[in-house]
């Protein structure tokens, strides 16, 4: 894996002195989440054995799936996403990604005779072979209906040889093979506490964040909509550099895709120097069962729209770009309306410097659509003011192992509203404050209004300003803080 990141970082430099910006990224890598992602995984499992994607098998059978396992590895390892569907949204199906390979699982409704049906981790996209209704069962298990033919998951447990436990789309009826129980194996980063930190911080900080508006935004002055993601790496790290001029230690990111993370981590380096670590967490959907009703354990990740040469992009969420001698971080899910996205948060602590830093993407306040519907996630305030204790919650946490936190992202919040906040303020000052008892008030960071923020230790003295690289319809809020 050095040597991977090593090669792929001399290419990043050639691209920067060339001109040219496209990462020749292998087709493998490019599949894959990136290692940094925080998203949940899960294992299936199923007449007491885990579910595995065979991936190495051949052919047709390559990636097949079958209940034969007794523990859990990266090929019993399984992400949940869940796409758009014209009319309906987010959350009404899930699709599983194979950890081993970074493919959707698809069932194989064209395949004839006795692996009609079969389920192969496969697909390089989501469509309707990759969807999956969630059905609860009484005692506490899922079937799974696919999307593709409406008959639910088996797991062939009278095959024998190669197909024995294959798991096939055949079935009308739910029985003990078409009984899954979801165990739930890691993916939200560092679960123990961050060690102690063993300096204090101190000189120079720098901080900037950034909603990238890298998805399916439709204004005009969405520079990044639908794209793929070595052109989202190449260029928020050439505007970052040439706005900011210099390198920051930390940069929050909101709206982007999974899967431009490593991709601009490589960026980073080589348009900004030194070593970068970028951590992404997901935005998250509660799964609705068959039934209609959310379900109390299932979440998955919002998928990225596709870009316009159709490439998968992974998972929509936020990304935290901070020095490569990090040692911990973690992602966090925040109180979000039900039926709505699930926003997240994500800190990383760098001991060297004894700082921590939590980006977060709170839930939208109060807009109409162009059919004068409210549009808003929050419309009055009480789930930010929710996730704004739960944020300040987990900065405190970090701040009890002796680091010094700065946080912030894009807070949704404007300045009319900042009482939404007011749990981030106490002891603490914003990027844009003169003096922690100023009045709330900064430069617009979102057309007229500020919603993007960031948040230092009171004591200190602050440098704000907010810089438009041009890409997306947010602006740069860039913080100095000086100790």
């Amino acid at each position: 894996m050095k040597m991977r990141r090593l090669c792929l970082l001399l290419v990043a430099v050639l691209a920067a002195v060339t001109g040219v910006v496209a990462l020749p990224v292998s087709s493998a890598f490019a599949a894959s989440a990136p290692p940094s992602s925080t998203g949940q995984r899960w294992a299936l499992k199923v007449n007491g054995l885990y579910v595995a994607a065979e991936v190495n098998d051949s052919g047709d059978q390559n990636g097949k799936l079958r209940a034969r396992s007794t523990s859990v590895g990266s090929w019993e390892t399984f992400s949940l996403h869940t796409d758009n569907i014209s009319g309906v949204g987010y959350g009404t199906t899930i699709t599983l990604r194979n950890e081993e390979n970074g493919l959707y699982v698809t069932s194989e409704i064209s395949t004839t005779g006795s692996q009609a049906g079969m389920l192969r981790a496969r697909g390089t996209n989501t469509g309707s072979w990759e969807r999956f209704y969630v059905v609860p069962q009484s005692d506490g298990t899922y079937a799974l209906k696919s999307a593709a033919n409406g008959l639910y998951v088996t797991a062939e447990f009278n095959y024998t040889g190669g197909d024995q436990g294959l798991l096939r789309a055949r079935s009308s009826t739910v029985g003990s093979w078409e009984r899954f129980t979801f165990e739930k194996v890691g993916g939200t980063g560092d679960t123990a506490a961050p060690p102690a930190s063993p300096v204090k911080a101190s000189g120079r900080h720098d901080i900037a964040s950034w909603n990238l508006c890298a998805n399916n935004n439709t204004s005009a002055a969405c520079k990044l909509q639908y794209a793929d993601a070595d052109t989202v790496a190449s260029g928020v790290a050439g505007d970052l550099a040439g706005s900011l001029g210099h390198r920051p230690e930390a940069v929050f990111f909101q709206e982007i895709c999974e899967k431009a993370v490593k991709p601009l981590e490589l960026q980073l380096e080589s348009r900004l120097g030194g070593g970068w670590d970028v951590r992404f967490a997901p935005t998250y959907y509660k799964v609705v069962d068959a039934d209609g009703s959310t379900d109390p354990t299932l979440m998955a990740q919002k998928t990225c729209m596709d870009s316009t040469s159709g490439t998968d992009r992974g998972s929509f969420g936020i990304a935290l770009a901070v020095k490569d001698t990090n040692t911990w971080y973690r992602g966090y899910t925040l109180p979000s309306p039900a039926g709505k996205e699930q926003r997240p948060a994500l800190c990383a602590t760098v001991p060297e410097d004894g700082t921590v830093y939590c980006d977060a993407h709170l839930s939208s306040g109060h807009y109409l659509d162009a059919n004068g519907k409210e549009a808003g996630d929050d419309p009055d305030g009480t789930k930010r003011k929710e996730q704004a204790a739960a944020l300040r919650s987990i900065v405190d946490g970090l701040q009890g192992a002796g680091y010094t936190a700065f946080y912030g992202g894009d807070l949704n919040t404007t300045t009319a509203d900042v009482s939404y906040l007011d749990t981030l303020y106490s002891g603490h000052q914003e990027c844009g404050q003169a003096t922690p008892d100023a009045a709330h008030t900064g430069a617009p960071t979102d057309g007229n209004n500020k919603i993007d923020y960031i948040f230092g230790p009171v004591g200190p003295s602050y440098g704000c300003e907010v810089v438009d690289p041009g890409l997306s319809d947010h602006r740069v809020i860039h913080a100095t803080v000086t100790f």
